[in-house]
Formats: structure tokens, sequence, C-alpha cells
């Protein structure tokens, strides 16, 4: 039987900021906009996790529309196709996203260079001496020892007013603006080594089995019960995988064999670390030898592979696929 819990994936952190696309919302300014003054352009991570202000993250600025004095926008070459001429107060939050995933995809097609770059860190950063235009804000994946930070593009607007929010149409140059992080668990491996230092073929093969189960602050995250089959002595591992980086991960033995002792530790706890980072897969190992008794216990993995459908529905929707049965020796068995 086996049990796994699953935990955290991508989760949106709200910012919850009035001001996030930072996009002119078309309205008639008081005064002409000063397309020879020099604008900057400030990133917040306001309301993030202490955890995500710790980090250095990298953000990159590429002007992809110029702007006139009356407030209307011309693209700029390589970017025709985005049409924000446009663009008026009817275009939706939607829109504007699909416009800046469309700008995004140009600029990894080109490969422009970037036209201002800054660093956030200590959950704010700052670009000067930007010409007056729009532009495609594009921020690079971070990652903590648990958590991978992925962010959106967004179009941002330089100058920018907020009438909208503030009721002044006034142009502001130095705007300031802020992310839209998604936070998503890392995983990583246990490996558990097992070594049988002497072995009787007498009672023919041997089984032991351990359960996995790890904690993440305060809950438990995944629970598994997995074995390891012998036929002589020697040393043999079992690959846990996709345990949330960061939880406590126990493993017991809790079935040692009916003629075989445990020479060692009975249970062992370590902390996952996420894959890719030095030390991971976390390893513990249990010793065995045999203690004279005629006792044998052999055992069975029942191992299930599902199968989708071509044009199937997602997996336990019925219809969609099919499950096959089969069974293994052991856990490494089926890492095969």
């Amino acid at each position: 039987m086996r049990k796994r819990i699953r935990q955290g994936g991508a989760v949106m952190l709200a910012l919850a900021l009035a001001w996030q696309t930072g996009l002119v919302s078309h309205v008639t300014a008081a005064t002409a906009v000063e397309t020879g003054r020099e604008c900057s352009v400030t990133v917040e991570l306001d309301g993030s996790s202490e955890e995500l202000k710790s980090l250095s993250i990298p953000v990159k600025l590429y002007r992809v529309a110029e702007v006139s004095e009356s407030g209307n926008y011309t693209m700029l070459p390589g970017y025709e196709s985005l049409k924000l001429s446009e663009a008026d107060s009817e275009t939706t939050a939607q829109e504007w996203e699909e416009k800046a995933k469309e700008a995004s995809g140009l600029v990894k097609e080109q490969e422009p260079e970037a036209d201002g770059k800054l660093t956030v860190t200590g959950g704010t950063g700052t670009e000067g001496g930007l010409t007056p235009g729009m532009y495609l804000v594009e921020t690079e994946e971070v990652q903590s020892p648990e958590y991978t930070y992925t962010f959106s593009p967004f179009l941002l607007s330089l100058p920018n007013n907020y009438y909208g929010t503030t009721g002044s149409d006034d142009w502001v140059y130095d705007v300031t603006t802020g992310l839209k992080p998604e936070q998503e668990e890392r995983l990583g491996d246990l490996e558990i080594e097992k070594t049988l230092t002497s072995y009787n073929e007498t009672i023919g093969k041997t089984t032991f089995v351990f359960s996995v189960e790890a904690v993440k602050e305060d809950e438990v995250v995944y629970s598994d019960v997995v074995s390891v089959t012998f036929d002589r002595a020697g040393v043999r591992q079992v690959l846990v995988e996709d345990i949330p980086a960061g939880s406590e991960v126990t493993v017991t033995e809790i079935y040692s064999g009916s003629s075989y002792e445990n020479t060692g530790a009975v249970s062992q706890t370590v902390e996952i670390l996420a894959d890719g980072t030095e030390g991971s897969p976390v390893q513990v190992s249990f010793t065995n030898t045999y203690d004279h008794r005629f006792n044998g216990g052999y055992g069975v993995v029942n191992h299930f592979d599902y199968t989708e459908e071509e044009g199937g529905q997602e997996v336990g929707q019925s219809g969609s696929g099919s499950w096959e049965w089969s069974q293994l020796p052991d856990n490494t068995a089926a890492e095969e």
C-alpha cells in the first residue's frame, strides 16, 4: 500500500498593488509628454515573503514602442505586431497580459540588448536614464533552497499617469511598479542504501521493508513504504523521488527479514535537499546480518503503470486510459 501527500505546486503570491501593470489608461494629460526627459523605474516586492526579499532578482527592460508628446505609441522595429496604438480604455487586463506574452516571445526570438537592467535586492531595485516609451519588463527565475520563483512579463509605460487611482492626470517620470511572482515547491530525492553482510542461501530470497515519512511545517507531505530484496549478501540502493525540499524525512526499517537482524540504527531522520544542489540525493544507510534462524521472508511489490489514450481525459477520469498491473520483487526493480 502506498500513500503520497503532495503540497505546494504553483501558488500565486498576492501583491495587491493598485498600479501593478503600470499601463497608461489613455487619459488626456494636462501637459504634453516631455519626450526628451529621462525616466526611472523602481520595482518593489511589497507584501512578499522575507525569503523572496532575501534573494537577488535580475530584471531587464526592453523598449518596444516610442511615445509622442500627445501620449500615442509607435511600435519600434521588430515589435509591430503588438499594435499598441490600437489599445484604448476598453482594452482588458487579460488583453494586456497577452500582449506582454507576445512581446516576451519577440524578445526571446530576436535577442536584442536590454535597454535597462536592475537587480531587486532587499525587496526593491531602481534603474534610471530610460528614454520615454513602452517597455517590456522581464524578470529572471530565481531559486531558494526550497522554492522556485517565476515572474510574469508585463508592459510598463514611461512616463505614466495614475488618473484612475489618484485623480491626477499629470505625467509621472519616476515610476514605481511591482512584480507578479509565482512560488513553486522544489523537490528532492532520498536514497536508501541497504547492506546485507551475510546471507543464507537455504532459506532463499529475503525482503526488507522501510517506511518513509516526511514532515514540513508540522504537516505530513510525503508518506510511503518501499522495499529491497536480496538473493545474496551485498549492497543495494532504492531511490525515493520527489519529496518536498526542506522537509524532515524519517526512514524506519519496519521489517528486517525473518532471519536477519539490524546491526545499526533502525530509524534515521534527514533533511531533503532540492534536486541539483550539493548533497542531493540525501542518503540513509542500514545494515543487517544473518541471525542463524531458518524462517523465510520474501515479498513482492504491486506495481501499476498508467497509459493514457490519445486525446483522452485527465488521469483518474473514466475512459481516459488503462492501468497495467505487475508484480515486482522490490522497489529497486520499479526504478529499472
